[in-house]
């Protein structure tokens, strides 16, 4: 099964439902950053959280997720979309506490931190809100921020099954929210759904997704749309010349003097962009073009 984002309803209940499948996504996350198994756990759950935040957003809308903690990880960042998008970072990627993921994941978060979320609500507008993480528990510690933060009545689970050997074997999120004139009864439900374990035990019998989302959220699912769910990003060689111009004219001129060129790694994806010393004279004379006439 391919990473997919389905969206839909329950019109009878009044729900609004996403589905997200990043399986593939995370294990290509996980090779892509060298993250050892403990750390390619937390972040395959956040691309999963990430990824259903993104799915509320608005088309063009981004949103963040970021996680601060005192523990070995030190934090991960999520950056994604409307459209299944997304793209991230684990500080210390070399994180591993062999046996329970869930209790490795803990040990990997620490005693104290926060979980922060970013959205863009346009016209350059953003709203960020956070929550201290109490249970050390990312799924659990997200449906706190819901709580906290969307005051919209939300039922939400995060679930990754290993596989065949595979750790992330599957790796997917389902999440139901309350609209205005929803069912109070039919959230309740979907939610003890959750917490009683129905996305884990459905994705270990290799569901799919709107049998998932019917599991949790009972009969009468209408799908609104299904894209597919991939890690992308945005960096480029204009990018990293932009980058390079945020150091001043003076910066860029110490690099000349020191360096002759600029190496600038994208944190999302790791690709290497090199600003040669041509480019770099080229950005300090239009600096400094710019500090004559201003």
């Amino acid at each position: 099964m391919s990473d997919r984002l389905c969206r839909g309803l329950f019109p009878e209940h009044g729900l609004r439902a996403v589905f997200v499948r990043v399986g593939d996504t995370a294990r290509m996350a996980r090779m892509l950053h060298g993250l050892y198994p403990t750390s390619a756990h937390l972040f395959a759950q956040a691309l999963t959280g990430g990824a259903l935040l993104g799915a509320l957003q608005k088309e063009k809308g981004r949103v963040n997720l970021q996680l601060e903690c005192d523990g070995p990880l030190s934090g991960l960042f999520v950056d994604a979309d409307h459209d299944g998008n997304v793209r991230g970072y684990v500080r210390r990627p070399a994180v591993n506490f062999p046996g329970d993921p869930a209790r490795g994941a803990r040990a990997a978060l620490g005693g104290s931190g926060f979980l922060s979320v970013l959205r863009q609500l346009g016209d350059g507008q953003h709203y960020r809100s956070a929550v201290e993480l109490v249970t050390f528990d990312l799924p659990e510690d997200l449906r706190r921020w819901f709580a906290a933060s969307e005051q919209v009545e939300t039922a939400l689970d995060v679930a990754v099954v290993p596989r065949e050997g595979e750790p992330l074997g599957e790796v997917a999120g389902v999440l139901l929210q309350r609209l205005p004139d929803g069912d109070d009864a039919a959230i309740e439900a979907a939610r003890a759904r959750l917490l009683g374990g129905a996305l884990p035990a459905a994705l270990a019998r290799g569901a799919p997704a709107q049998d998932i989302l019917e599991e949790v959220g009972g009969q009468g699912f209408e799908l609104l749309a299904d894209g597919e769910v991939a890690y992308r990003c945005g960096c480029s060689d204009a990018r990293a010349r932009s980058a390079v111009s945020a150091l001043g004219r003076e910066g860029v001129l110490e690099v000349l003097a020191t360096e002759k060129q600029a190496v600038i790694t994208c944190e999302f994806c790791r690709s290497r962009y090199v600003v040669d010393e041509a480019a770099l004279r080229d950005i300090a004379r239009r600096l400094g073009e710019r500090e004559a006439s201003g």
